[in-house]
């Protein structure tokens, strides 16, 4: 009863938009099937040799950043549902991924992981990968903090990630497919740089989905 009062008093809007939606949390169907695109990301040579594919489920614009950023730098869970709904849209690309398959989530340093009280890449995906049967499993961990990376090129990039990830304590990557998810990339660099330490570990083959790209 009472979401409807809400509902009556403050209707649903699309959080792109502001058009009038029936479920709150979701986008319009103009503005779903234009910020959708799920996609494979072309990767430079240095990411070929440790990841085996890796696919994005939307640019990161408009309200699919405005949305992550609410969600990293304000706390906001509201962001959640919306962002959620983007997975599923483009949920036929776990066809081309083998079974059975271990998520990752790409880990925060101990430090920011407490001051945001939660990881951003886990509340994206672990519902939908749960939905699938895929679990979700922290084999890896972040050594140490990390300078801000994004005015820094690619190569400063790799200089700076090197050796900031490791392998969790009683973790097994032994020959695994294992499937890392992270909110946003950038350079891919950091995405690399986990599939290097779990590739060394034994696994297998090493994918990646993230919910966004800067790529266009």
């Amino acid at each position: 009863m009472l979401s409807i009062i809400m509902d009556f008093i403050f209707p649903p809007r699309c959080p792109n938009c502001s058009a009038y939606v029936e479920r709150r949390g979701t986008f319009c169907a103009p503005c779903m099937r234009r910020l959708s695109t799920v996609h494979a990301l072309a990767h430079a040579a240095e990411m070929m040799a440790y990841l085996d594919g890796i696919w994005a489920f939307a640019h990161y614009r408009e309200a699919v950043r405005d949305l992550l950023r609410a969600l990293k730098y304000q706390k906001q869970r509201s962001a959640l549902p919306a962002l959620h709904t983007l997975l599923v849209a483009g949920e036929d690309v776990l066809d081309d991924l083998p079974r059975p398959l271990v998520a990752v989530p790409v880990p925060l340093a101990p430090k920011r992981q407490r001051k945001r009280g939660f990881n951003q890449a886990e509340e994206i995906f672990a519902p939908w990968l749960a939905a699938h049967g895929i679990a979700l499993r922290p084999l890896l961990v972040r050594t140490r903090e990390t300078a801000p990376l994004y005015e820094h090129t690619r190569t400063e990039r790799q200089r700076e990630l090197r050796g900031a990830f490791a392998l969790a304590a009683d973790a097994d990557a032994a020959g695994r497919d294992i499937l890392l998810v992270d909110d946003i990339m950038t350079s891919g660099a950091t995405l690399t740089e986990c599939a290097r330490t779990l590739k060394r570990a034994g696994a297998r083959r090493v994918y990646a989905f993230v919910l966004a790209s800067e790529h266009l």
